[in-house]
């Protein structure tokens, strides 16, 4: 089976992954079929290019430009002399990153010529990104090369420096729906981190473990004990971090970690659901020190992107498949890649097992058995969008009109007469009796909406998918 004309635009992060261990210690063999397995690493399309720019920050460290960005036909003298990228060079590198249309302006970012700085002692310190040609060119013959080469409107990497090392970047914080690949991009960093440094102390823990460690050494009075752990680690992951909401103890606790990691040039990576800004129950000074360091949204593959990896996983296993049947399978299995994948998986255990037979019919009946029709109600819809926009469900059926209770109570609307059988005059007694054309006239601002409004349109799509509803809604 051929690759789509689309693959070039999808690149994959060949991210480690920790060892599975069992319950003695024992290291286990890999998963042949997970994800990271199938498709050789994270599947970066342009919907989460950023995120795979932010995991070559936390593995590679940041870029030293040969001159500022933006500018062009600089002298090489005009080069950073203490090799510290500022935050307007970064926030552009981004801004670029998040416009490239093809590889071959992702790329033009990185010079893969690049001279890594002297401290970095690059023959152990392993990348994901390995340059082209010879890493230890002195910057004499890099200055040269970038002299005889056309001027480009992005300069030449020069050098790299240790992520931390930009303190108006930490910490990390990736914020995205599960199933949107924070974990794995969370544990690729992480083991890339111990694999290059053995010797450092590395803490992997949810944010439910970080509270419940916290709970256990207060009541044990070993409080210092937990500090001192924390404050030794170069670097710290805390994943799911929203369950720290609402818990002052854990919060206090949380707070002078980030601000040593700020001091002390050490990596802290914090993942949530959402925008950590829109999360209430945050104190204000744990909400400001999130709030300043690199925000990265992680999103759900889009069309395209699901494509890519359905080809490439069902060549890894074995799984002949036409263009129909590919189309169908992007089109009715789960928006998360681990669902594609686990779909995929599962026919090729049953017709490698016999159980069915190899036909594009067996393999859509499959796809419909393993992703039914999910069944959804209106209060269902009403509970969750509720969730996602941070108000409570009494405030959403009350007559209050600030601007976040109209915009949830018409995507209740939207979503109600979309994926429920209420009508718009059942939706509206739901909402202290509105009558019908204010919940016909909501659900159609949402539509008109959703075209043009890119953000209104992933919030949609993600209360679809905490709805557990299959991507194949047309939106």
């Amino acid at each position: 089976m051929s690759v789509s004309p689309s693959a070039p635009l999808r690149r994959v992060l060949a991210l480690p992954f920790f060892p599975a261990v069992s319950d003695d210690g024992v290291a286990l063999d890999p998963d042949p079929f997970s994800p990271n397995a199938l498709l050789g690493g994270f599947v970066s399309g342009p919907e989460n290019r950023l995120a795979e720019l932010a995991v070559r920050f936390a593995v590679d460290g940041v870029p030293i430009f040969e001159r500022p960005l933006g500018e062009t036909n600089v002298p090489s003298d005009a080069a950073r002399l203490d090799g510290a990228p500022s935050r307007d060079d970064l926030e552009t590198l981004f801004r670029e990153a998040a416009n490239a249309e093809n590889d071959a302006d992702f790329d033009a970012i990185f010079d893969r010529r690049a001279v890594r700085v002297a401290a970095r002692t690059p023959e152990r310190r392993p990348t994901l990104f390995p340059l082209d040609g010879d890493a230890d060119v002195d910057a004499t013959s890099a200055a040269s090369d970038a002299n005889a080469a056309p001027s480009r409107s992005t300069p030449r990497v020069r050098g790299w420096r240790p992520l931390e090392e930009a303190s108006f970047f930490t910490p990390l914080v990736f914020y995205g729906p599960s199933g949107s690949g924070k974990t794995r991009l969370v544990e690729g960093i992480c083991q890339s981190r111990r694999l290059a440094e053995p010797n450092k102390t590395l803490y992997y823990l949810s944010g439910i473990d970080f509270a419940r460690s916290l709970t256990n050494a207060i009541r044990r009075d070993q409080t210092q004990i937990f500090r001192t752990l924390l404050g030794q680690a170069r670097v710290v992951a805390i994943e799911n971090a929203d369950v720290l909401a609402e818990r002052d103890a854990a919060q206090s606790e949380f707070l002078p970690i980030l601000d040593a990691a700020a001091r002390e040039q050490k990596l802290v990576i914090v993942t949530f659901s959402k925008n950590p800004n829109e999360i209430p129950g945050f104190s204000p000074e744990l909400a400001a020190r999130l709030g300043g360091g690199l925000l990265i949204p992680t999103r759900f593959p889009t069309r395209e992107t699901k494509r890519f990896i359905v080809e490439r996983a069902a060549v890894k296993l074995g799984l002949r498949l036409d263009e129909a049947t590919v189309d169908f399978c992007v089109d009715n299995s789960p928006a998360s890649v681990g669902g594609v994948c686990g779909t995929l998986v599962q026919a090729a255990q049953e017709f490698a097992s016999r159980t069915r037979s190899p036909s594009p019919e067996n393999f859509r009946a499959l796809v419909e058995a393993r992703n039914p029709e999910p069944t959804w109600t209106l209060d269902r819809v009403l509970k969750t969008v509720a969730k996602q926009f941070s108000v409570s469900v009494v405030e959403m059926r009350s007559k209050k009109r600030s601007k976040t209770l109209v915009l949830a109570r018409n995507v209740v609307f939207y979503l109600a007469r979309k994926l429920t059988d209420a009508t718009f005059q059942e939706i509206g007694r739901e909402f202290s009796n509105r009558d019908h054309s204010t919940t016909l006239r909501g659900a159609r601002d949402v539509a008109e909406a959703l075209e043009t409004d890119a953000e209104l349109r992933f919030q949609v799509r993600e209360i679809v998918e905490k709805l557990r509803a299959e991507d194949r809604v047309e939106l």
